[in-house]
């Protein structure tokens, strides 16, 4: 198969670290597969180039701008593309519109999240535009159900787990960190930006009652003045190696104000960590309360200190959650190579039904 991707930038956030491993693996499996960036160039692009995958940034300041869906066009043109899978919400309007010119290219997306972020005259030509689509694949029960009915869904549920990975230990991990081996750690990883409920964990830090926990912030965005003005977190920037890390943690905290299918607590829950997180979007479909984790609600840093207190005292509960979380992982086939096969039986099926016409190989 022809891919393209499309993605709006390529720095470190959830929805671009799938777009990364689908590329990877596509690659891997023998498609021709191109990755195409609307805004901006960044660390993923770098990845996936010493791959020997062809990255193509358009580098126009707004994803959202006119010419974006005529650049699109045109490299999909030049590159004899069969399919174009676009990732958010403004490149799946740019994918929509480029379509008008590409009658014989297949469209998929994947719909990450509820688009909450987004003013209502974009949430509207968003989902205008999904109607243009072949096949649409929310990411959780969560997200398809926000979004408009009679659309041609499936559900995805994303994971880049893969179970066989080799995973350092605690004293390794505590060591990347550069925290003792004796201290209480809690672990937040994401984009600092306020849907993901930082400033809420960062209210919460400052009533936790367990001596010398700390409170550790992996990731970077717009947030992070705010949240240094607020105190209480030890925010130690944007990470590549999420999976080194975590074995560090003694409870991994979500406390997002909106989500799709969040990978964070997958990814701790593989790892044997207990996880206290928000009952927003897709988090309740992995977090299973007093099973793999806590659930408090989102805006409230009185429970949330309650829960992460709870698992930071109670070593024998934090256990059995987060051996709980481990074999949820297992049982529900989370993993990054169910993903690929769901993917590609989604293009196979795309291809079959519309003017893509036979499958073509490299």
């Amino acid at each position: 198969m022809r891919l393209i991707l499309v993605t709006n930038g390529l720095g470190y956030g959830g929805a671009e670290r799938i777009v990364e491993a689908l590329a990877l693996d596509l690659n891997a499996a023998g498609e021709r597969v191109t990755v195409v960036a609307t805004t901006r160039d960044g660390p993923i692009g770098d990845s996936l180039r010493a791959a020997g995958i062809e990255v193509t940034v358009l580098g126009i300041k707004s994803p959202a701008d006119a010419r974006v869906p005529v650049a699109l066009a045109r490299v999909a043109l030049a590159r004899g593309a069969q399919l174009i899978h676009s990732h958010l919400a403004v490149s799946d309007i740019a994918t929509a519109a480029a379509g008008l010119a590409l009658p014989g290219v297949a469209r998929v997306s994947t719909v990450h999240n509820r688009g909450v972020e987004l003013d209502r005259l974009k949430l509207r030509l968003w989902h205008k535009a999904l109607t243009r689509f072949h096949r649409v694949l929310p990411v959780s029960e969560a997200v398809q159900d926000s979004l408009p009915p009679g659309l041609p869904m499936e559900i995805l549920r994303p994971s880049l787990i893969d179970p066989a990975a080799a995973r350092p230990s605690r004293d390794e991990a505590r060591a990347a960190l550069r925290v003792p081996r004796d201290v209480p750690l809690v672990l937040a990883i994401g984009r600092l930006a306020p849907v993901k409920g930082f400033d809420v964990l960062a209210r919460a830090a400052k009533r936790l009652k367990t001596p010398r926990a700390r409170v550790v912030v992996v990731g970077e965005g717009p947030e992070r003045p705010r949240l240094v003005q607020l105190g209480g977190l030890e925010l130690v920037g944007a990470r590549s190696d999420v999976d080194a890390i975590l074995p560090a943690a003694d409870v991994v905290v979500c406390p997002s104000r909106s989500e799709g299918f969040p990978q964070v607590p997958l990814h701790a829950m593989a790892a044997g960590c207990p996880v206290v997180a928000t009952p927003v979007g897709g988090t309740p479909e992995i977090v299973v309360p007093e099973q793999t984790g806590l659930l408090v609600p989102a805006e409230d840093p009185r429970a949330l200190a309650e829960a992460l207190d709870r698992l930071l005292v109670d070593r024998a509960a934090a256990q059995a959650l987060g051996e709980g979380g481990r074999r949820r992982v297992a049982e529900a086939g989370f993993t990054r190579a169910a993903m690929l096969a769901r993917t590609r039986a989604v293009y196979t099926a795309v291809l079959a039904e519309t003017a893509g016409g036979p499958l073509a190989t490299r």
